[in-house]
């Protein structure tokens, strides 16, 4: 039976998808494109648990002047998400979507590794306009929220 890894890796190049292994852990690093930006994604196993992850990572980083408005922008967008949420370090700007899920006494079905790299792709897709014009200072947190929400 292949590990919860060297599945991901088999689903990853069944669907035709161009990776880097990430040295020292279980994870995989790769580029997508949305229709309103370009994303890095990380898919990465827990070594101790059997726990998968896909993190979707907007490219740079929020300036220090914009974080706080970009926390409220994340917050309101985090409060009505069904599956995944925004994650923000507030001490390098660094924003992303984390999808996981638990996979103990369980197998990783390709409908699901499908949903759970999607979620983070159309979540962060979503949102990236409005959290760019927050970036920018031109929307503030609440109108921008409303207008990806339409």
């Amino acid at each position: 039976m292949p590990s919860l890894f060297e599945t991901i890796v088999k689903y990853f190049e069944q669907d035709g998808w161009e990776f880097t292994r990430l040295p020292g852990h279980q994870a995989l690093e790769m580029g997508a494109a949305g229709e309103h930006g370009n994303y890095r994604l990380i898919a990465v196993v827990e070594a101790d648990h059997p726990i998968v992850r896909f993190l979707t990572f907007v490219e740079g980083k929020v300036p220090e002047a914009r974080r706080r408005e970009v926390m409220e922008f994340l917050t309101r967008a985090n409060y009505g998400l069904l599956l995944g949420s925004f994650e923000f370090d507030v001490s390098d700007g660094e924003v992303r979507f984390k999808c996981s899920a638990d996979l103990e006494d369980a197998e990783l079905t390709h409908a699901q590794f499908s949903n759970l790299l999607l979620i983070g792709l159309t979540v962060m897709d979503r949102y990236f306009p409005g959290l760019q014009r927050v970036i920018q200072g031109t929307a503030d947190p609440a109108a921008a929220i409303a207008e990806a929400e339409v």
